[in-house]
């Protein structure tokens, strides 16, 4: 018992007047695991609440939020007291030290602090962007860019009110990071390439949330907008990072930018000597029985030309669904196929002539 007590009695933490012994640590240990206990309670109390489950999903996350940061500041507060720590030496210990900077615990827990205000203030500004967007029934797309600059600016806001917070100078900041970027500089060309790419992506509007486009032989909707990269879902409900200087220096078709409606096209070749008027009227009555084939604008047919080994058509059409055309094209050749079958027109095979030469 006696050595227990003397182990309990030992410290492990001395500052001036402040100390913390190994009995007091273990408090300590366990009271943070409470309030992360008590923490994740309230969350799950509030979360089975049929009140919060009618609130809208950022404002539940607002809520939850609120009560996380609430109960850890609280709770933390309780236990030093519990613990009759003397806060004022706590806060006062220096964890770096030189001639033009000093870090004490303060300045991190304020540091923190703004942090977690931070966070909090763009989830609160986030959603009533949101609400006023729905309200006003401003394009999905052009709100999310709205939101994404809206968040850079609070942070850029926030990174300086910390560094105020630690007690740092701007002028050492700027003059530091100045040093750093010249000996990176040739490496990090890329990555601030992407970073302005993002920037005028966000400002200038010619890529939005949910635009379908293609980049390359890459086609996808995209997800997501950030500074550096930006998320694109491809047909095959994969999620592609494509880094935001492609968007800036490739050519980039948005099917998606000035109309929903786009136009395809689907070709086929008929035999020689095929009633060319039915061949239009049977193509046409295919893209009237597909169901993505819009009716305004109207679809029509294209004589293309006289091939090789057939008469060579198009069939023209739009669709609202260009992320899956593909499928819509695949329906209509399903289509074609069936009824060219019941009125006997020919698709021909490819002719080639082949001449064989005898070495004799």
């Amino acid at each position: 018992m006696e050595n227990l007590r003397e182990i309990g009695s030992r410290v492990i933490f001395n500052f001036d007047d402040f100390s913390l012994s190994v009995s007091q640590g273990i408090v300590l240990l366990i009271g943070v695991l409470f309030i992360y206990f008590l923490n994740t309670i309230a969350k799950r109390i509030i979360g089975k609440s049929i009140r919060f489950r009618a609130l809208s999903e950022r404002l539940r996350m607002i809520i939850k939020k609120g009560v996380g940061y609430f109960i850890w500041i609280v709770g933390l507060l309780i236990l030093f007291k519990i613990e009759r720590f003397n806060t004022k030496l706590f806060f006062a210990y220096e964890i770096f030290s030189s001639d033009k900077v000093s870090i004490t615990v303060q300045k991190i827990f304020i540091l923190l602090v703004v942090i977690f205000i931070v966070r909090l203030f763009i989830l609160i500004v986030e959603y009533s962007l949101n609400r006023k967007f729905d309200r006003d029934n401003i394009e999905f797309g052009k709100g999310k860019s709205i939101i994404q600059i809206t968040k850079y600016f609070i942070w850029f806001i926030g990174v300086f009110i910390a560094i105020g917070s630690l007690g740092l100078q701007l002028t050492f900041i700027i003059a530091s990071v100045s040093a750093l970027l010249v000996g990176v500089g040739f490496g990090l060309q890329n990555i601030f390439n992407d970073f302005f790419s993002g920037i005028i992506i966000l400002f200038d509007g010619s890529l939005k949330v949910n635009d379908v486009v293609q980049v390359g032989d890459i086609v996808g909707r995209v997800k997501e907008i950030g500074v550096r990269t930006t998320k694109v879902l491809n047909r095959d409900n994969i999620i592609l990072i494509i880094p935001n200087s492609k968007f800036t220096a490739d050519n980039v078709i948005n099917w998606s930018h000035m109309d929903q409606k786009s136009r395809f096209a689907v070709p086929v070749g008929v035999a020689y000597g095929s009633d060319v008027q039915l061949v239009e009227t049977l193509l046409l009555e295919c893209a009237a029985e597909c169901k993505d084939v819009v009716k305004t604008p109207k679809p029509f047919v294209r004589f293309e030309d006289f091939g090789s080994s057939s008469l060579d058509f198009k069939l023209y059409f739009w669709t609202n669904n260009s992320f899956f055309v593909e499928n819509t094209k695949s329906a209509l050749r399903f289509l074609i196929d069936k009824k060219f079958r019941e009125n006997k027109v020919t698709i021909p095979f490819p002719q080639r002539d082949v001449h064989i030469k005898n070495s004799n």
